[in-house]
This record gives structure tokens, C-alpha cells and sequence, in this order.
């Protein structure tokens, strides 16, 4: 994975760059994050990588089914850059180049989004508390993200960027274990 990152950067600041000073982040993230869905598909995915099928066909194939997922146009530069991606035959890296963009595109818009994943559903109220104490840890907005995994036993664990706070049943049993075998 270290060598698509290493494959992916570029590209992904080169997007951001063009997004940015365009002023079109928005249309960008979704063209990308369209993309990468789509070219994740075993399907496609094949289809993409086979032989016979020319770079501006593969661009093209993929823009289409882009084109048909979103309800904006799709912006040229980004249209260009899918080209520009399927003939250096790097229509793989596509999912690494949208995350990428989207941790560029959070830096410069000061917001991070995080996961919490509960032992139960969260209320509104858990879920508005929550938000604003990572806000005031992270000096970010935060878009939150709530999911229920029963197999915490109770509390929850967040992930929001490279923040991990585990305060889950599970996670203090798995510690206690590592302590008593110590």
C-alpha cells in the first residue's frame, strides 16, 4: 500500500491544487469519491484492467458512469485529470488519490470527519456532546460519524484521522489481558 500512496501523492496534490484554485473542492471530492467507488467495482474493475481496452475508452467508460452518478456537471479539469490517469495506466491508484485529496481538502478546510463506533446507538444529544469536545481537542470542525459494533461490550472507540481514542469494554479486557500475561 506504502508504494500506491507513494504513486498516488502527486496526482492527488495535483487534483487539489487545480480544485482549490478553481474554487470547485466540492465537485472535485465528489468526482473522485464517484470514481474510486465505481472502480472498486470487481466488474468494472476487471473490465478497467483488461488489455485490449484503450486509455481514452477505460477514461471514458469510467466518466460516464460518473457523469450518470452525479447530479452536477462534471468539472472539465476533472474530466481531463480521469484522461490524464488512464493513459499513465493509473486508474488503480484512483481510491488512494481520493483519500488523499480528501485529508488535503480537511487540512484547508480546517474540519476533520471521524468515526465512533458504539457498543449502542448514540443519541443526539451523546452524539452533539461528543462532536463538540473533539472539536475543542482538535481545534477542527468535525463531521461525526456514528456506527453500533455489539461486540464492544460497552463504550465506544472514535477514529478521526490519526486520533484513536478507545474507550471500549473490549479494549480495556484486551488491555488487562496484555497485563496479565506480562
Amino acid at each position: 500500500m506504502a508504494e500506491m500512496t507513494t504513486v498516488a501523492r502527486p496526482y492527488a496534490r495535483a487534483a487539489f491544487e487545480q480544485a482549490q484554485a478553481s474554487g470547485e473542492l466540492a465537485s472535485w471530492s465528489d468526482l473522485l469519491q464517484t470514481a474510486a467507488q465505481a472502480a472498486a467495482d470487481p466488474a468494472l474493475h476487471a473490465l478497467l484492467a483488461h488489455p485490449k481496452l484503450t486509455p481514452p475508452d477505460k477514461a471514458g467508460l469510467l466518466l460516464d458512469i460518473c457523469a450518470a452518478a452525479q447530479t452536477e456537471v462534471l468539472p472539465d479539469a476533472g474530466r481531463n485529470f480521469i484522461t490524464l490517469l488512464a493513459e499513465n495506466d493509473r486508474l488503480d491508484a484512483i481510491a488512494a488519490i481520493t483519500e488523499i485529496f480528501e485529508n488535503l481538502r480537511a487540512d484547508a478546510e480546517k474540519s476533520v470527519h471521524a468515526l465512533m463506533t458504539a457498543a449502542f446507538a448514540v443519541s443526539d444529544e451523546q452524539r452533539q456532546k461528543i462532536t463538540e469536545a473533539l472539536k475543542q481537542h482538535l481545534q477542527r470542525d468535525v463531521v461525526l460519524e456514528c456506527a453500533v459494533d455489539e461486540s464492544l461490550i460497552g463504550g465506544a472507540i472514535i477514529r478521526a484521522g490519526d486520533l484513536v481514542i478507545d474507550g471500549s469494554a473490549r479494549g480495556y479486557l484486551d488491555k488487562l489481558a496484555v497485563a496479565l500475561h506480562q
